[in-house]
């Protein structure tokens, strides 16, 4: 190969890949959360938690959340800086049936889409080897719904379903990846804690 036709084919490479990292850093805000999973401060408690959001004016997705069924909880929280069609907020592990995964662990973040109540969202579905960190965020979207009360899971962009909500169980009792052989539907997902839902989840009849 002549040094010149080399050197060309160096420049297209880079050109290339120069074009390739201004595209991902003009995307969406999604597109730049970090590959693994962060530790934050104020989530030790659910009681903690619940003190500093009833001191401030929360979105329709803010709150604490309770898996179902299962009983781990997070707190979704805006990033500070972020509102409107570009807020970003975060999953955040607030209790965990796993004590290897710890208290303030971010588990992914979401974004408002132009559908009212739906979020485009990255949730981490894998682990480090020392298990203390979460990996590869995967492609959700979530559903508020209409009353506020829950909200629902679905992955997307995927053959296989990564049960990443598996992450806050105990190594004997999960599995991360399940061939998809039929839709779960809306059933996979959480009930709200906090702030209180209008019409409570378990009425009381006298």
């Amino acid at each position: 190969m002549h040094l010149s036709t080399r050197i060309t084919l160096i420049s297209l490479t880079l050109f290339v890949n120069a074009l390739a990292l201004q595209a991902r850093g003009k995307g969406g805000v999604l597109d730049n959360i970090p590959d693994s999973s962060t530790l934050v401060e104020g989530y030790d408690s659910p009681t903690l938690v619940k003190s500093r959001m009833a001191t401030m004016p929360l979105h329709d997705i803010e709150g604490l959340w309770e898996f179902a069924g299962e009983g781990s909880m997070m707190a979704i929280e805006r990033v500070s800086g972020t509102d409107g069609a570009s807020a970003l907020y975060r999953a955040i592990v607030v209790k965990s049936a796993d004590i290897s995964l710890r208290e303030g662990t971010v588990m992914g973040y979401l974004t408002p889409t132009s559908k009212r109540g739906v979020y485009d969202a990255r949730i981490y579905s894998s682990r480090t080897d020392d298990h203390t960190r979460l990996t590869g965020p995967s492609r959700n979207t979530i559903t508020l719904a209409d009353d506020g009360s829950r909200i629902s899971f679905k992955p997307y962009g995927r053959k296989l379903r990564f049960n990443w909500w598996r992450l806050l169980l105990p190594y004997m009792y999960r599995s991360l990846i399940t061939p998809q052989e039929r839709p779960a539907g809306d059933i996979e997902g959480c009930v709200r804690v906090y702030p209180t839902p209008a019409v409570p989840l378990n009425p009381r009849y006298l």
